[in-house]
């Protein structure tokens, strides 16, 4: 329950504070790198899903594609560093470069895909 009502913490501070000109320039389906961005930005953030579904709603409200938002959250439960340095301790070097590759690709595949069917 905490994470969800930091989520909507987060939601409300984007719907009432972020210009959504902001938003829609630099995220959304517009522009074609927002997708491998997002994902970049969600790899290294944990995000827990209760958390991201008022903050994902509040991106797409302003202006954020769909498909931007799916690599943001896949990224970020995929691969966070609290995840990564756990794997660690137990992943050679290579494994664990491999994984956040496949974490990262999955993400931005999912996400050019939700764009393609939300367009």
């Amino acid at each position: 329950m905490p994470y969800l009502l930091l989520g909507a913490g987060i939601g409300a501070f984007i719907h009432g504070f972020v210009p959504t000109d902001i938003i829609s320039r630099l995220a959304g389906p517009d522009n074609p790198l927002a997708v491998p961005v997002a994902a970049i930005i969600g790899v290294p953030i944990y995000i827990r899903a209760e958390t991201m579904i008022p903050i994902g709603l509040a991106l797409i409200e302003k202006g954020m594609s769909v498909g931007a938002v799916l690599a943001l959250v896949i990224g970020g439960a995929g691969a966070s560093i609290p995840e990564l340095t756990l794997l660690s301790s137990i992943f050679k070097k290579k494994l664990l470069t491999a994984f956040v590759a496949t974490v990262f690709s999955i993400g931005v595949i999912a996400g050019y895909l939700a764009n393609l069917l939300t367009l």
